[in-house]
């Protein structure tokens, strides 16, 4: 073979072997290009939401809901959450500029809305009013507040680097943030990363997010944790474990969970259509002295103003104590409308967790009724199922349950009752916000046919 022939395969195996060195070159640029939109863009997110909910975490739960359940004047308790109200009415009208108070559901609707984007300028209002309403009593949760900060954060980044992104989904940093804050809050990194790609949609996932989410939600947990530390969120000694007597009580509890959250659901919208029917002052007025109310009659019962703030002082209490059938029910009824008044007062918050506080209650409850059930298991199959219908979130929920409690005893049994809880919710919900899954994400289509016409959407 002639030494012309020797150098000629020898540069065709190079060639197949390493490819042209412009593609090469084309092929790292691409990389590196890639590494800093999913990687580096969406830690730093992750960072910046942990450590601003370190900060909220510890002027809101750390101090002034720890100050609720001291407060012993009926007056007070009578009057505060109206005080609260108040203000965080005038927060949304004063210094929020779109005048709206939504927290999650605005990240749901900015999701599926390819040309919607995050206010950045109605971030402060937004995060004031929640922490007034959560701080004044108001029964919702912080985890409202902590999704909408991360989703603003990275959708505001996202659109700052917009030139970095044409290849990318636009929603990408936004459904990153919104993992991060819900991973922060809870020391739930998985449970973040789920929640944020399953709550837009009523059966679906947003898989085109995932790898921005992971690493969203890692660095947000990590960040947090390195400054409160890393302990689960509740105190559970698991058993040694089930057996068939709780699977099938967990897929009865589903049942019951889906019924609690279907009549919840209906209920918050409910409220909220009496709301926009009533004069600013009246639906305040009535709402916030009707949390006030039952705070008063929850005190004289139980010595503690239970239904105010998010609840976090209940769970444990709950679990920490052997409450009696009747106190369970009054509790339950009490958080129930408590959380439907403050939505229907204009309270800005989470609704995250008062379910989950509630499907706790439906757990004890129906725990007394079983005798035979693994001890500390129903509660925790109630808290999961009821978000999981409530919320359309079975995944999340049920990782959830095994995060905050340190452990994955109650894994099986959850996912039984979520699953069931789910279906029978139909397609009923609290968000009307959630739109049916499509396999394809946010503004693809549109970016198919960009791709296919050589033009680029921005």
């Amino acid at each position: 073979m002639s030494q012309d022939s020797h150098s000629f395969f020898r540069r065709a195996f190079i060639r197949f072997a390493a490819g042209h060195p412009l593609d090469s070159l084309h092929a790292l640029r691409k990389w590196e290009r890639a590494l800093l939109r999913q990687i580096l863009l969406s830690a730093a997110v992750g960072v910046a939401t942990g450590l601003l909910i370190a900060a909220v975490d510890y002027l809101v739960r750390d101090q002034a809901v720890w100050f609720l359940y001291d407060i012993t004047s009926p007056t007070i308790l009578l009057f505060l959450p109206l005080s609260a109200l108040v203000v965080a009415r005038l927060c949304v009208r004063y210094l929020v500029p779109g005048r709206e108070g939504e927290l999650t559901e605005d990240y749901i609707f900015v999701f599926h809305e390819q040309e919607r984007r995050m206010r950045l300028a109605n971030l402060p209002g937004k995060l004031l009013a929640s922490l007034v309403t959560i701080a004044g009593g108001g029964a919702l949760g912080l985890e409202g507040p902590a999704v909408y900060l991360g989703a603003n954060l990275g959708d505001s980044l996202q659109r700052f680097n917009e030139r970095l992104f044409a290849e990318e989904h636009r929603k990408m940093l936004l459904v990153a943030g919104a993992a991060a804050g819900m991973a922060a809050l809870f020391k739930a990194p998985l449970t973040g990363v789920i929640f944020a790609l399953e709550v837009p949609y009523l059966n679906g996932l947003a898989g085109f997010a995932l790898v921005p989410a992971l690493v969203a939600s890692t660095s947000g947990y990590l960040t947090f944790a390195f400054m409160v530390g890393s302990e689960p969120l509740f105190k559970v000694v698991p058993p040694k474990g089930f057996d068939l007597e709780d699977i099938l009580l967990a897929a009865a509890l589903g049942l019951l969970c889906a019924l609690g959250a279907r009549l919840f659901a209906v209920s918050l919208h409910g409220a909220a259509a009496l709301r926009e029917r009533l004069p600013a002052w009246a639906s305040v007025g009535l709402c916030g002295v009707g949390v006030g109310a039952i705070a008063v009659v929850v005190f004289s019962l139980f010595g503690q103003s239970m239904t105010l703030g998010p609840g976090y002082r209940l769970i444990q209490g709950v679990l920490d104590s052997r409450m009696e059938l009747s106190g369970l029910a009054i509790l339950f009824a009490a958080r129930f409308m408590a959380t439907v008044l403050t939505v229907g007062g204009g309270g800005i918050g989470g609704l995250f967790f008062p379910q989950a506080v509630m499907g706790f209650l439906l757990g004890c409850i129906a725990a007394r009724f079983a005798p035979g059930a693994t001890t500390g298991l129903l509660p925790l199959v109630g808290l999961a199922s009821f978000v999981a219908a409530g919320y359309r979130v079975p995944l999340a929920a049920v990782a959830f349950v095994a995060e905050t409690t340190g452990t994955a005893w109650a894994f099986i049994p959850g996912a039984v009752a979520s699953v069931i809880a789910f279906l029978a919710m139909g397609s009923s919900g609290i968000s009307r916000r959630q739109r049916p899954f499509h396999d394809e994400a946010p503004g693809q289509k549109a970016l198919n046919a960009s791709n296919q016409s050589g033009g680029d959407v921005r």
